[in-house]
């Protein structure tokens, strides 16, 4: 009898030891499953790259408009990149012999070949914009002896120019020490010309010989 409460007693124990372990796997597995639902999913958002930037349109093409060179034409004046046409007043002189402003051949007194006052202005109309000007009417006008009659151009091309002589009138001279003779220039009067900028007109005068 002793023997057999002995062994039954040690079954006992084994079979409690047995379920004791089971039930701490258990709880070790669940725990473990818990910290495992309750930790944060962390995702790393990656931007795509951005593309290489390309050169603008145009960007480091030279200009193809030609510019006027040494012989005789004018080598100053407005150069625009518009398509419309611009028509601008250019001085045919430049002032070669370095005299003050007014004197022959400063920038647009013609020097009279007979000597004293200078009977005549010279300059170029030149069209900087992209476009023909088509025909268009220009006035000189001299103060001191009214406007001269109105020229008309037929056309003036893109970059190009025509070159103009304009008589002095009678008169035009004040008396005096170091007469003088005011002048304008006024291009497209009518405004028949689409111009990408309207500010064509110019003023200037001649000076005569002192006494």
């Amino acid at each position: 009898m002793r023997k057999s409460t002995v062994s039954y007693l040690t079954m006992a124990a084994f079979a409690a030891l047995t379920m004791a372990g089971a039930t701490a796997n258990d709880s070790a597995a669940q725990t473990r499953s818990t910290q495992a639902e309750k930790a944060p999913i962390q995702l790393k958002i990656m931007k795509p790259a951005k593309p290489p930037r390309e050169p603008g349109r145009g960007a480091g093409k030279p200009s193809s408009k030609p510019r006027p060179g040494p012989d005789g034409q004018p080598d100053s004046g407005p150069d625009t990149p518009s398509q419309l046409a611009n028509l601008v007043v250019i001085p045919f002189y430049n002032n070669p012999h370095g005299l003050p402003q007014g004197f022959p051949e400063h920038s647009y007194c013609k020097k009279n070949p007979a000597g004293g006052a200078p009977v005549q202005i010279k300059f170029w109309i030149r069209n900087a914009g992209g476009s023909d000007s088509g025909a268009f009417q220009w006035t000189p006008s001299f103060p001191n002896s009214g406007a001269a009659p109105a020229k008309i151009v037929a056309n003036v091309p893109a970059n190009g120019q025509v070159l103009i002589t304009q008589g002095i009138p009678n008169g035009c001279y004040t008396p005096g020490f170091n007469a003088t003779c005011q002048f304008s220039i006024s291009l497209d009067d009518h405004d028949e010309v689409e111009e990408w900028s309207e500010a064509n007109s110019v003023s200037n005068f001649c000076v005569g010989p002192a006494g």
